[in-house]
């Protein structure tokens, strides 16, 4: 059964709880209304003034008379079949008289040993009610009727009942507004809910739950909702870019390998055909077959290590003198290229990392720089410590590159050059390198880049927890 069933039935059972409870509680008022008015009755019916003396039954006066009270009277004898009546001098006058039928009255007379019983009779006319009390005199020859009638007893119950109807059309209103609050808040919140679980279930991920507020469990689960499902949509997203990349990755990886095998292939398809017939010709063809195998060698190698930091494979991490190794390469790429003005501006900072992956990120970084600037162009390379990281930064007065190339220079595979032209023989593996081994190490890599004003690289690695223990002197660079 549904919530909004279960309100509605549980509404409609208060109503007939109020309403059975009204009916008990008027009959019960009803019946003690009647007592009291009983009660009275008898002990006006038992004063000897309206039946008089004890000794002498008087005869019934003549006609009709008054007397001072409220209560209707009428005196006749046991035998006879008529009544004399003596209204009451504070009656309405337009109020009929009860019907005194005289089987009935003698019926319910009190006598000797027998208790008076009230009765109830019409009026003559009209619809009214009167409740009577017969009284024998004590010789027994003569009735004394006593009453009053209902309709102070009518009026009573009558404004009793209004005010129970009153109470139970408030009390039920009341119950119907807030069982109309409790669905509006609760029922249907959870309904669009429902509609809204459908849609994500259609493949909507960017739907969400409209809630109410945080202020009622169905704000607080509308609001678990919206998280969740934003994780679920964040985690589609992830993978669709994962599979994505993963498809591009196996796309550039098969078309760099695809190049030196087909280059490799050509040569002996050539050597095959007889097409190299001089000892220069055959030594040119090894040669060109050879390099294209050692740049195939790299590229597998390079993409082994992306390999297995993807796999979050443990590092072999020692004590490394982050900025011996940037002196280190610094040697290097001015023994490649000596033309090329590298100043290198080295404070002593000692970080817990693999050697072997750092040196590689120093490398990378350098070559980055040789191969994306023109010959000549300045580069600058300096290591330091600077908002309790340790900073890594190799920078260039090169080109520089517009924003759209700087968002992806550390995809794998991407080159700036749309043409994929290896004119220097990258792969274009350096850079996405450089950021996984940065992210291994618990650190990041970040570019900054102003066209026309050269690029600059930047490696944050986490200091040791004890501080940068560093060493009495910096590497120098001659």
């Amino acid at each position: 059964m549904s919530l909004r069933r279960r309100v509605l039935v549980g509404f409609l059972t208060v109503a007939a709880v109020l309403v059975i409870t009204n009916l008990a509680l008027s009959s019960t008022f009803r019946s003690f209304l009647i007592d009291r008015l009983d009660r009275q009755l008898i002990d006006v019916a038992s004063r000897p003034v309206f039946g008089g003396d004890r000794g002498r039954a008087p005869g019934p006066p003549p006609g009709e008379s008054q007397t001072f009270t409220e209560y209707f009277i009428a005196v006749g004898d046991r035998n006879a079949a008529n009544f004399s009546r003596r209204s009451s001098a504070f009656a309405d006058e337009d109020q009929p008289p009860p019907r005194l039928e005289q089987a009935k009255v003698l019926g319910r007379a009190a006598g000797r040993g027998v208790p008076p019983r009230p009765f109830t009779t019409p009026a003559e006319t009209g619809g009214g009610s009167w409740r009577l009390v017969a009284v024998s005199s004590p010789r027994g020859d003569q009735l004394t009727v006593v009453g009053t009638s209902f309709d102070e007893v009518d009026a009573t119950l009558g404004r009793i009942r209004l005010v129970q109807l009153g109470g139970t059309i408030a009390v039920l209103l009341a119950l119907g507004i807030v069982s109309w609050w409790m669905l509006r808040l609760g029922v249907h919140p959870l309904e669009d809910m429902a509609r809204s679980a459908d849609a994500i279930a259609g493949g909507d991920l960017s739907r969400r739950v409209d809630h109410p507020g945080e202020k009622t469990e169905t704000g607080r689960l509308g609001k678990a909702l919206n998280s969740m499902l934003e994780r679920i949509e964040d985690a589609f997203r992830a993978r669709e870019a994962s599979e994505a990349r993963v498809r591009r990755f196996a796309a550039d990886a098969s078309h760099e390998l695809r190049t030196p095998l087909t280059s490799i292939q050509g040569y002996t398809e050539l050597w095959r055909a007889g097409g190299l017939q001089s000892e220069e010709e055959l030594a040119e063809a090894m040669r060109r077959m050879e390099g294209e195998a050692h740049r195939m060698a790299a590229l597998v190698e390079d993409l082994l290590l992306l390999a297995r930091l993807d796999q979050h494979r443990p590092l072999q991490r020692t004590e490394v003198r982050l900025d011996e190794l940037a002196a280190d390469g610094v040697r290097d790429a001015r023994a490649v290229e000596p033309d090329r003005s590298i100043d290198a501006t080295l404070e002593p900072v000692v970080v817990d990392g693999d050697e072997l992956h750092l040196r590689q990120v120093v490398a990378n970084l350098l070559s980055n720089s040789r191969d994306h600037t023109p010959a000549g162009t300045p580069v600058r390379v300096s290591v330091g410590v600077e908002g309790g990281r340790a900073r890594l930064e190799v920078a260039d007065d090169g080109p520089g590159m517009d924003p759209a190339t700087l968002t992806k220079v550390f995809e794998r595979f991407f080159r700036a050059d749309p043409s994929r032209a290896r004119a220097a023989g990258g792969t274009g593996l350096g850079l996405a390198i450089v950021a996984a081994i940065a992210e291994a190490h618990g650190g990041r890599a970040v570019a900054h880049s102003v066209p026309g004003r050269g690029s600059m690289f930047v490696v944050e690695l986490p200091l040791p927890q004890a501080g940068a223990r560093v060493r009495p002197a910096a590497a120098r660079v001659p």
